[in-house]
């Protein structure tokens, strides 16, 4: 097991109005630049959207999205992950501008997908410890009623 003398860096994620929050560790050894850029980007503070192509998924938008470095992508994401997605705007159907935005997987089954049902991949930089299922249920609960309920804030900052 590899052991680092600096301490991991952690973001909260919240939702402020209703009070539910998580903390995630960042994935300094996977996807470096990809974390600087989430943290240097802090904090972020959006509506949450649930996703309508992937699955159990909620995502915020970010101001001013920036390229990152193509590292730790995946397509099947796990719960509790946190993924950075970015697009430059050239697709067929969207913004003809840049995206950016971080994703927060709350359940199992998501598979990323763009439009059309195109297979998507984004940056794995953060991860949630613990179990979906009794560990953060509160804050899974939460990201669920973005479904049903529509866009709700949701706070990322440092710790």
């Amino acid at each position: 097991m590899y052991h680092s003398s600096v301490e991991t860096r952690r973001i909260r994620l919240s939702f402020p109005e209703a009070g539910e929050s998580v903390i995630a560790d960042l994935l300094e050894q996977d996807a470096p630049g990809v974390c600087d850029l989430i943290w240097n980007s802090l904090p972020i503070e959006g509506k949450a959207i649930h996703g309508m192509y992937s699955g159990a998924e909620v995502f915020v938008l970010v101001d001013k999205p920036q390229p990152a470095p193509a590292e730790n992508m995946v397509n099947l994401p796990l719960p509790g992950e946190l993924l950075y997605f970015f697009d430059e705007g050239k697709g067929a159907v969207g913004a003809r501008k840049p995206v950016g935005e971080v994703c927060f997987v709350y359940g199992r089954g998501v598979v990323l997908r763009g439009h059309e049902g195109i297979p998507a991949h984004a940056s794995l930089f953060a991860r949630v410890p613990g179990d979906w299922k009794t560990d953060w249920l509160p804050f899974a609960q939460a990201c669920r009623k973005c479904r049903w309920e529509g866009p709700r804030r949701l706070l990322l900052e440092r710790v």
